[in-house]
């Protein structure tokens, strides 16, 4: 009987311990983004989508891991807030339609803020500032402007905001410029140079940071832009989202007002991508 008594009493404080553990793990599960307790989740996660082509801004380096002035930004800025970024890559064409299926969080492409996108996104402040121009042969002197792209080939990259800018004005100027959009920009800069093009529509910070690594025989069209944007991370528009957004922004503005961001934009380009 005593045996049995012993068993008992020991079979009760192990079930007893088991029990004050499982509370123990509950209290200590993780949160979520959304401020939820998460036990599957070790850390808060900020899922960002990008081409992984778009140099200054995004591209892969020697090593396969992605660089760049967006990149960089959004790292310092998770690690300011305590999230780790977990990037995907895909064609830009499908970036904001993964967003609006809640595969990824927000999209890391220097994305313009524009009246269509601000309809349906929220924005955080902009990170980047920069002017759009034509990129052309270096011994072709008649393009200057779209005006004078009437009869000929255009470049744009397939749905960014260049792509919309460059269509709307086409649109409201007889049609007469011929615009090939690409899903892929990796090659549309020796499309040019070959004369397939007569021009590709891009950032000018990002057309004078490929012509220099590329080495290729082209030029900016113009000094004067075709028109400048403001550049900012975009997220589907959520209380979470918003509640994210300002804390994000707090973020970025420690990073202007230290001098941070301004470091981080000429640690990759000879412009200043910080002011407009």
């Amino acid at each position: 009987m005593k045996k049995n008594r012993f068993n008992a009493l020991n079979l009760f404080l192990l079930l007893t311990l088991f029990l004050l553990a499982a509370c123990g793990n509950d209290d200590t599960a993780a949160t979520s983004k959304d401020g939820s307790s998460d036990k599957s989740s070790e850390e808060k996660v900020l899922r960002v989508g990008t081409s992984g082509i778009y140099p200054p801004f995004v591209s892969k380096g020697k090593d396969g891991n992605l660089e760049g002035y967006d990149v960089e930004v959004l790292e310092t800025v998770g690690e300011k807030l305590g999230y780790k970024v977990e990037w995907t890559v895909a064609e830009f064409a499908g970036l904001f339609g993964m967003m609006d299926n809640g595969k990824i969080d927000t999209i890391a492409n220097l994305i313009a803020i524009t009246e269509t996108r601000s309809a349906k996104y929220d924005f955080t402040d902009p990170y980047a500032y920069s002017g759009v121009t034509l990129v052309v042969k270096d011994d072709r002197n008649d393009i200057q402007s779209l005006e004078d792209m009437k009869g000929k080939n255009a470049g744009v990259l397939l749905g960014n905001n260049m792509h919309e800018f460059v269509q709307k004005w086409n649109e409201e100027n007889g049609n007469e410029i011929n615009i090939k959009p690409y899903q892929d920009v990796s090659g549309t800069y020796s499309e040019v140079a070959l004369g397939r093009l007569d021009a590709f529509v891009d950032s000018k910070i990002t057309a004078v940071s490929r012509i220099d690594k590329e080495g290729l025989p082209l030029k900016l069209a113009s000094d004067e832009p075709v028109f400048s944007t403001d550049h900012a991370f975009p997220f589907v528009k959520t209380e979470e989202n918003k509640a994210f957004i300002e804390e994000f922004n707090k973020a970025l503005q420690e990073l202007k007002d230290s001098g941070k961001l301004k470091e981080i934009s000429d640690k990759w380009s000879e412009i200043d991508f910080t002011t407009p």
